[in-house]
């Protein structure tokens, strides 16, 4: 149809409009005797017809039916037991916090330091609340969310509403479970940013959700969704006038121009068929089938839109989604009754486990494991041998050669998400030891490196002859931070372990291990301390006899002893020889106290220095004893003609009355409680 055509049927119907109106009060009169002179026959038509309602009719009754649903819903209301309004506080904070990063997010790219406080805020509240209820699920409506029956959130306008969001696309309930990781979470968060972009007609929230396949997060929504408003029945619209339809005259409204200036626009070009009352002299559209489209015929294709729709091709042409085929894989061998097509179907899900690693999908990965061992301990009763089949995969993804893939996945940066990977590190235990400790090795992530630390710590205890073999293994840095770790353990069994880096050839490592085994200051320690007395190098055995702790073990005492008898003991440093006394001094027994003395009347012409170094040591032991024996002897050295070990003894005799003093007041104060007990007694029996 030519533009202009178009235009003048368009003004001739216009000015028929009047006509029309004029006509119409003359009809509606005539209406009485239309009706009267009905034949009996309308009159006895079947009920459904007769009695079948009109559009406008029904409005009202579905308002009433409404209204009559609105009154009736208060009664179970009533019985609803009424939610604890402190949880419910929490529910609000947390959707609170949910509705501020979801703001931010839409407004700066996902790298921006407000934007990752923000979802570290909601991700804290979010655990908090979790540990605590387990689960929190948001009832959505269309501008409002829920919890427990109670709206917590209000939402604003329709293109600003949170609520609206999900609510749109038939999705009535978002819930989050226990166990909800910031890696799940941040993906949550980018694909609900990545719909709230999109063009409305594009956007659909479910979907995209559903394509993630979320651990921790699920959703119910509408199995057949209708963009109308939820409650309200459906209206039957008439599109168009059966009766009218073929009385040779349709009327084009506004929206019938506007299309028609579109279809110009995009290139259609409008063709006529003849039809059954056309005759060949109709030229110009008039007859019964004037102005109507008949057919249509599409432009080509420019070249610009050539990739464009080559893109559209490829994209339909690809695999389904992993997360489809995966769960598709699942189902499958949940129904499978034939072992061969089991074994068959198991190979495909370890070939979805190695791509969805390849392709850094961590989360992806720990939800296959997670879900092979709630299958196992389905089918384990059935069959052991699929059972079997179904562990091979978790076996493999422990294996060296996997080991060594994820090494080589984080060497080459190719982790972006650390909270999901130490997630799938968790899964595979100690036997990611060796990628843990790379990672903490390596210093260009500081956070990562805590993270390693904190799994080490963790996974230790479990298996302590791995933990140990990689100490040997690594670094010596790594090493000494085991040692500190295994420090920290109180079983005895584990401290025994130790013993195995006493001839190790760092000497920081050794002086660790020593600091480590003075902490536990049992039995099992001292005899893994007594080796390094032997050490060659004199810094090592000094430490070692600091550590010593003296529990009444003759035998370790007869050690020290025999090393304080030797000849060369004169030429032994300073440090390890008052080391040595002083340990036997912690005796406090009368041989050592004698030998203390004889070292102290010793004094010799020839080399003189060494003689009265090893005096001072024996004057700082006796101070140690702190005995009446030790007193005794040091103040038979305050005679001494050398000045150094005169001075040495008195400071040692005031510290040991300082000492006895603090003693005595700590006596005093139980005594005199004592005292006032009999008082009271005394003077019952003076009463009596």
């Amino acid at each position: 149809m030519d533009p202009e055509d178009f235009k003048a049927q368009k003004n001739a119907a216009e000015q028929q409009k009047p006509q029309a109106e004029e006509e119409k009060p003359k009809a509606d009169q005539q209406k009485p005797e239309l009706e009267k002179e009905k034949p009996e026959q309308d009159q006895e038509k079947p009920e459904q017809v007769q009695q079948k309602p009109q559009p406008e009719q029904q409005k009202p009754q579905a308002a009433q039916q409404k209204s009559t649903v609105a009154e009736k819903k208060p009664e179970p209301e009533e019985e609803k037991p009424k939610v604890n309004p402190l949880e419910l506080k929490k529910a609000g904070n947390v959707i609170q916090f949910f509705k501020k990063a979801f703001s931010l997010i839409k407004l700066y790219p996902p790298e921006n330091p407000s934007v990752a406080k923000s979802v570290d805020l909601f991700s804290n509240q979010m655990g908090e609340f979790l540990n605590e209820y387990e689960e929190l699920a948001i009832e959505v409506g269309e501008f409002s969310f829920s919890y427990k029956g109670e709206i917590v959130f209000q939402g604003e306008e329709r293109s600003k509403s949170l609520p609206f969001l999900f609510h749109k696309d038939g999705l009535r309930e978002l819930s989050f479970h226990k166990g909800l990781d910031k890696g799940e979470l941040h993906e949550f968060f980018r694909v609900i940013s990545e719909v709230a972009d999109l063009p409305a007609e594009d956007a659909d929230i479910v979907n995209s959700i559903w394509e993630k396949n979320f651990v921790y997060i699920r959703y119910y929504s509408l199995d057949e969704f209708l963009e109308q408003d939820i409650g309200e029945p459906a209206e039957e619209i008439g599109i168009f006038d059966k009766m009218g339809f073929g009385k040779g005259k349709v009327e084009l409204t506004l929206d019938d121009d506007e299309l028609f200036k579109k279809s110009l626009s995009l290139g259609i070009e409008e063709g006529r068929e003849k039809g059954e009352g056309e005759g060949e002299g109709d030229v110009d559209g008039e007859g019964a089938g004037a102005g109507i489209m008949a057919g249509t015929t599409v432009g080509a294709i420019s070249k610009d839109e050539i990739p464009e729709i080559g893109y559209m091709i490829s994209e339909s042409r690809k695999t389904p989604h992993m997360a489809e085929l995966i769960s598709l894989v699942f189902e499958l061998l949940f129904c499978e009754e034939k072992d061969e097509q089991f074994a068959a179907i198991s190979d495909v899900l370890a070939e979805c486990h190695q791509t969805v690693l390849e392709e850094s999908d961590f989360s992806m990965a720990l939800s296959i494991l997670k879900r092979i061992d709630e299958l196992k301990e389905i089918i384990s009763a059935k069959s052991e041998e699929r059972a079997k089949l179904l562990g091979r995969i978790s076996d493999n993804a422990k294996a060296p050669d996997s080991i060594d893939n994820l090494k080589k996945i984080y060497s080459g940066g190719r982790v972006t998400d650390f909270d999901t990977f130490f997630g799938y590190l968790d899964n595979l235990a100690v036997s990611a030891f060796p990628v843990v400790a790379a990672i903490w090795e390596d210093s260009r992530f500081p956070f990562s490196r805590q993270k390693a630390l904190n799994f080490l710590k963790k996974m230790g205890k479990e298996d302590l002859n791995s933990f140990l073999s990689l100490a040997r293994d690594r670094s010596a840095s790594l090493t000494r931070e085991i040692i500190s770790i295994l420090a920290t353990i109180s079983e005895k069994t584990e401290i025994a372990h130790l013993e195995d880096f006493v001839n190790h050839p760092d000497k920081a490592i050794r002086l660790d291990v020593i600091q480590a085994l003075g902490k536990s200051g049992d039995e099992a320690s001292n005899k893994i301390l007594l080796r390094f007395l032997s050490d060659k190098d004199a810094e090592i055995r000094t430490a070692a006899l600091r550590n010593l702790k003296y529990l009444k073990d003759d035998a370790t005492l007869d050690h020290v002893k025999q090393m304080a008898h030797v000849k060369d003991f004169r030429e032994k440093s300073k440090r390890e020889k008052e080391a040595i006394l002083k340990f036997l001094a912690s005796s406090k027994s009368r041989e050592i106290s004698a030998f203390l003395r004889s070292i102290l009347k010793k004094g010799k012409i020839f080399f003189p220095y060494k003689t009265n170094e090893t005096r001072l040591c024996a004057v700082s032991a006796l101070g140690v004893m702190a005995t009446i024996e030790a007193a005794d002897i040091l103040k038979l050295g305050t005679k001494i003609r050398n000045k150094a070990i005169r001075t040495a003894c008195k400071y040692a005799l005031v510290n040991i009355a300082s000492e006895e003093k603090l003693e005595e007041d700590t006596r005093k104060e139980p005594k005199e409680e004592t005292k006032e007990e009999p008082k009271e007694d005394s003077n019952e029996e003076q009463g009596a």
